[in-house]
């Protein structure tokens, strides 16, 4: 049967409709999907056992001696080799699993083989994160007040180890690094906290 000449824009309009609602479904299902289900917590096997709760709770080290990128640019980067020998060459472990560990370190140097440390936090391709602008942000002291992706207030300037602290949680106190328990750091997650801190929601700023 064919359509009536009056039918027919409906039937255009409504194939477009169509169109548009399977595509937003699909963005949103990729968007909730791309991030591995160790975003909610559970956290891969690294080649090396790195326990942040000696590290930093005890040995006071700061987050940019080993991410030395976190304060410069987009990616914290991971420490090279020759970063952990620059403790580790005199420094060796309290225990015998510590000591194993960090012979594994030490072994990589001396083959000149480096660390494929396992990625934690992962975004989709067409979405950016830039730390240098966050922490940035956070230890402005020119702003009196910033919140958490929580919605916590911060009356006192972070410093960088705090500011770390907002996304990745208290890292200082963990043996494993994994995400934030309960927190997946999904979109929606980054778009309250920009409204939060009057931070521009636009596009552009996170997506490529």
């Amino acid at each position: 049967m064919k359509p009536s000449p009056k039918m027919i824009p409906l039937m255009v309009a409504g194939g477009v409709v169509t169109v548009i609602i399977g595509f937003v479904i699909v963005v949103l299902l990729i968007s909730w999907f791309s991030t591995p289900p160790f975003g909610l917590g559970n956290a891969p096997p690294q080649p090396v056992a790195f326990p942040h709760t000696i590290h930093v709770a005890e040995n006071n080290i700061q987050c940019e001696f080993c991410h030395r990128n976190v304060t410069k640019g987009a990616a914290a980067t991971v420490p090279a080799v020759e970063t952990c020998l620059f403790c580790h060459k005199e420094i060796d472990g309290g225990t015998v699993t510590a000591q194993a560990e960090i012979e594994k370190v030490r072994t990589a140097f001396e083959t000149d083989t480096p660390i494929n440390w396992e990625r934690v936090h992962r975004l989709p391709d067409h979405v950016r994160f830039i730390h240098e602008a966050h922490i940035r942000y956070f230890t402005d002291e020119d702003i009196p007040v910033k919140y958490g992706i929580n919605g916590e207030e911060f009356g006192t300037t972070p410093d960088v180890a705090q500011t770390c602290t907002i996304c990745h949680g208290d890292v200082a106190n963990k043996t494993v690094v994994q995400p934030k328990i309960g927190q997946s750091l999904k979109m929606g997650t980054c778009v309250d906290c920009h409204r939060l801190n009057s931070v521009s929601t636009d596009c552009t700023v996170c997506h490529k």
